[in-house]
């Protein structure tokens, strides 16, 4: 099973941790597997070059910016990624 890496970048920790909470929250309800990690560092959104934070990144794919997600639309971001690098399968498989 793909483990997922998702980082949530922005300037301020509280930004962060909201965001990190819905990831979470997403994370449960699919009942997959994911590392998360949250940056809050201005070098960081510099060196990658982010327009606004707090940023969404989902294997190395910049999903969200500048807003604050939520836990049923990163669902969605998953799944759709799920369902573009397994070619379709991983929807077979949970319904």
């Amino acid at each position: 099973m793909h483990t997922f890496d998702i980082e949530i970048i922005g300037t301020h920790h509280e930004n962060c941790h909201f965001l990190e909470d819905n990831v979470l929250t997403a994370i449960a309800k699919l009942g997959i597997t994911a590392k998360v990690n949250c940056i809050a560092d201005i070098e960081e959104v510099k060196r990658r070059r982010l327009r606004s934070t707090p940023a969404l990144v989902i294997d190395g794919k910049v999903v969200s910016q500048g807003r604050q997600v939520s836990s049923k639309k990163i669902q969605s971001f998953l799944l759709e990624l799920t369902h573009l690098s397994d070619g379709g399968d991983f929807m077979s498989r949970m319904f």
